[in-house]
C-alpha cells in the first residue's frame, strides 16, 4: 500500500516512526529504543553524546530507503535492527559478547560510583588541603579513563590478531634491489 510522501517525510523526523508509518514496526521499535539507548548513554557519560545525531540520521534516512525500496517494488523485510528474530534472541546475542558487555557494565559501574559518590569528598578533601592541582585531576578522572581505554583499545586493534604461538609473523626485512 502505498503511504502519503508528505506524512513519510514528516514522521521520519521522529527516529522509528517513519519505519513505523510504513508498517515496518520491528525496524521502527529498534529504531526507537536505539535513540532511548543512545540518550541514556548520553546521560551516563556526556561524550556519548555523539550517538544520538549519528541515530537520528540513520533512521531518517533508512525511512526513505524503506519508501524508495517499496516503490521499486522491493520492499525489505522488517526485522530489527539487530536482527533478533523468532529463531533469536537477546541472550543469545549478548552471551557471544558477554565478555565485551560485562567491561562496558563494570566501566558504566564505575564511572557512576565515582562521579555519585567518590568525586565530591575528595575534592571537598582537596580544597581543605588547599590542593588545586588535585582538584582539576579528580574532576577529570572520568575523562582520562575514558581516554586511557580508547588508546588501550586504539593499540589493540593496530596490533592486529595474533598467531599460534603468541606472537606476530615476522616480516622478512627488506633487502633492497638484488
Amino acid at each position: 500500500m502505498k503511504k502519503n510522501g508528505f506524512l513519510v517525510f514528516c514522521f521520519a523526523f521522529v527516529p522509528g516512526a517513519g519505519q513505523m508509518y510504513q508498517g515496518y514496526m520491528k525496524r521502527g521499535l529498534s529504531m526507537a529504543m536505539l535513540l532511548a539507548g543512545s540518550v541514556v548513554l548520553t546521560w551516563l557519560f556526556s561524550p556519548l553524546g555523539m550517538l544520538v545525531p549519528v541515530v537520528w540520521m540513520y533512521s531518517f534516512f533508512d525511512t526513505f530507503n524503506i519508501r524508495y525500496n517499496c516503490l521499486e517494488g522491493h520492499p525489505p523485510v522488517d526485522d530489527y535492527m539487530m536482527h533478533l528474530g523468532e529463531d533469536q534472541n537477546l541472550l543469545r546475542l549478548v552471551k557471544g559478547r558477554s565478555t565485551l558487555v560485562g567491561w562496558i557494565l563494570v566501566a558504566l559501574g564505575v564511572y557512576m560510583l565515582y562521579t555519585n559518590f567518590v568525586r565530591e569528598p575528595l575534592l571537598d578533601l582537596a580544597i581543605q588541603l588547599g590542593l588545586e592541582w588535585m582538584m582539576r585531576i579528580l574532576y577529570n578522572v572520568p575523562q582520562l579513563l575514558a581516554a586511557v581505554a580508547l588508546l588501550a583499545v586504539g593499540v589493540w586493534l593496530v596490533r592486529g590478531p595474533r598467531t599460534a604461538h603468541g606472537d606476530r609473523e615476522e616480516i622478512p626485512p627488506y633487502r633492497g634491489e638484488e
